[in-house]
């Protein structure tokens, strides 16, 4: 049998879906793969989205028309704005996800999106013809043909479920594993390798004694991930907070010797930024009092998730360890937690389009490319569907620059840099953070949307005013002039009374002063009458100013590495001083400009002299 599409995705967890449903929305006649129907959107961790480096991902994702961010604004359990005492440029926003209900909605989006089909099933191996995949063969020997195929596996490559002394074929929550796609790859020329994740035990919410925890809420008024979000009554269910005891410390270091990490049954990296309480007990001794938070899984269940009790320990030990917690001294455990290791594939074999080197028309996205983490994985699904229509259109790829957003500081850093565990996007893994901020997400990426025609008309219209309107409020303000009277320093006094102004400044330095904000600037001048979006960008440009000034000259010169092109043959064995690692890196990395050289692992700032200094002779030679 034979059915042909344009686009395969195979899997359908937050990578798939965000590449399927561009791919349909983008015209292309779209096949979505997964094991189990059921499972579309599986939240297998935790009931969170967002949080930081994270959040600024969701938000790129809805301003590029995807559709994880409006999704989580709608199907929550509660919203909560985070670093907001950091001041208005460090705020961000975490989801507690009500993960019934994201599931669910997300599979009825899934099936009634136009040009896309929904098929339970797996894919064990690929068609290809020239180094190039012309479709896909599934378990029950069906061809289906496509002109490109996106896989978005996750964890399932040769999955193997981890609890205590039992180690068995599995994906994640005892799902089957894909025991035949990766050894095919291989066979394709594909090098894999391997990692492991984990994640903490569930308990019924009625064996919690609740009355002895703090309750932690979210917002009233949060700020949404997406711009297509409405306003609306947030009924927010807490979190509860409790913590570790010394008791628990005690119990696990006597329980250690159980420890598949310690037994070497676990043997594999696991994600360094979300360490077990096995890593915590063996590497924080002292420590007795790690956050525990305790989180709803959805408001159709009783089911907790224990945030923070990350561990594959046996049952008899999880049970143990959890009742030494406050609030916690009669937990019922509805699951234990466990360990998966999985096969991936190390990305230093995609180009930034997120398609691979080795085989052309094959995209790959999310936990298969090494990353950890459900925004993580959406982003890379959403670019690989855009990309995989604009490759089969003839069209040149997205690819969104390390100064233009996480999305491409996430995606550079797996390409360019290899990390010995699952990669999390975080803060400081970008340069330009004051740039990359979650507030304004629709000045960094409009063209990029615009570009890929996902977000409606309407919607960017909008934002293009915004645009607008804070570029003339801004010239406007430094136009106007405030002077150190009287009258002025009275004002100031209401205000702060510690607060005093001894020089004329315009209304826009004025305006920085921490004092002060858009709405009470009028009492000193008359002020426009702006949306709460551009109001904001108003207020944090004059706050930070001098700051964002600073950075726009870092990133002005690193464009200037960007802007220095390297040819797709460019031989680097010929180079005499390059160093044998930097030859190697950069002859399979194949970078298309100086500035992607320079994050190359291994090459270092006299190999890209050298690079400069031989680019430059070659230019002024033709």
């Amino acid at each position: 049998m034979q059915q042909n599409y344009d686009v395969i995705v195979v899997g359908a967890g937050h990578a798939g879906i965000e590449a399927a449903l561009a791919s349909a929305r983008l015209g292309k006649k779209t096949a979505l793969f997964t094991i189990y129907l059921d499972n579309i959107a599986m939240m297998s961790c935790n009931p969170a989205v967002g949080g930081p480096g994270k959040s600024h991902i969701v938000s790129e994702i809805g301003m590029l028309g995807g559709q994880m961010a409006v999704h989580i604004d709608k199907y929550n359990l509660q919203l909560k704005d985070l670093n907001h005492t950091k001041g208005l440029a460090a705020k961000i926003t975490r989801a507690q996800a009500d993960k019934y209900w994201y599931r669910i909605k997300m599979r009825e989006i899934v099936e009634k999106q136009e040009n896309l089909d929904v098929i339970q099933g797996m894919i064990e191996d690929l068609v290809v013809e020239d180094k190039k995949v012309i479709g896909v063969i599934d378990n029950l020997g069906i061809n289906y043909g496509a002109k490109s195929v996106i896989l978005c596996t996750g964890t399932f490559l040769n999955g193997e479920y981890i609890i205590g002394d039992v180690k068995y074929s599995s994906g994640r929550q005892g799902e089957k594993a894909s025991n035949s796609l990766p050894d095919n790859l291989v066979k394709l020329g594909i090098q894999m390798d391997r990692y492991q994740t984990a994640t903490p035990p569930r308990i019924d919410k009625k064996s919690i004694n609740i009355e002895n925890l703090q309750e932690l809420y979210g917002e009233e008024k949060p700020r949404y991930f997406s711009y297509m979000s409405k306003e609306k009554p947030e009924n927010s269910l807490p979190t509860w907070l409790t913590f570790t005891t010394s008791e628990t410390i005690k119990v696990g270091q006597e329980l250690l010797k159980y420890s598949p990490i310690v037994t070497g049954i676990v043997s594999t990296k696991g994600p360094r930024h979300c360490p077990s309480l096995d890593r915590k007990i063996m590497n924080f001794p002292d420590k007795t009092d790690h956050q525990i938070f305790l989180e709803q899984e959805s408001i159709e269940s009783d089911e907790i998730y224990v945030n923070g009790f990350t561990t594959a320990m046996p049952p008899f030990a999880q049970e143990k360890l959890i009742r030494t917690i406050k609030g916690l001294e009669n937990a019922k455990i509805l699951r234990y937690g466990y360990a998966i290791e999985y096969d991936f594939i190390p990305a230093y074999q995609l180009k930034f389009s997120l398609e691979s080197k080795v085989i052309s028309n094959l995209f790959q996205a999310g936990t298969i490319n090494g990353t950890s983490g459900y925004e993580e994985a959406a982003a890379q699904g959403f670019i690989a569907g855009v990309n995989a229509v604009r490759k089969i259109d003839g069209l040149d790829p997205i690819i969104i620059s390390r100064d233009e957003g996480y999305i491409g500081v996430l995606i550079d850093d797996i390409i360019n840099k290899q990390t010995p565990e699952p990669y999390r996007v975080l803060p400081s893994r970008a340069e330009y953070r004051l740039t990359l901020r979650q507030d304004n997400v629709f000045i960094r990426l409009i063209e990029k949307s615009k570009k890929i025609g996902l977000l409606s008309k309407e919607k960017i219209e909008e934002l293009e005013g915004y645009i607008v309107d804070i570029s003339k409020e801004i010239e406007r303000l430094k136009e106007i002039k405030i002077y150190p009277s009287k009258e002025t320093n009275e004002k100031l006094k209401q205000i702060d009374e510690s607060s005093s102004m001894t020089g004329v400044m315009n209304a826009f330095e004025f305006l920085g002063r921490k004092e002060i904000n858009y709405d009470n600037l009028s009492l000193f001048i008359t002020t426009s009458n702006l949306a709460d979006i551009p109001k904001e960008q108003v207020e944090i440009e004059a706050k930070y100013r001098i700051f964002i000034e600073r950075e726009k000259n870092q990133i002005e010169k690193f464009k200037k590495l960007e802007n220095i092109e390297i040819p797709h043959d460019f031989n680097y064995e010929n180079i005499k001083g390059l160093s044998n690692i930097a030859i190697s890196g950069l002859s399979y990395t194949r970078p298309t400009n100086i500035g992607q050289a320079t994050r190359i692992s291994g090459v270092t700032y006299n190999d890209i002299a050298i690079l400069i200094a031989i680019l430059k002779k070659e230019d002024m030679n033709v």
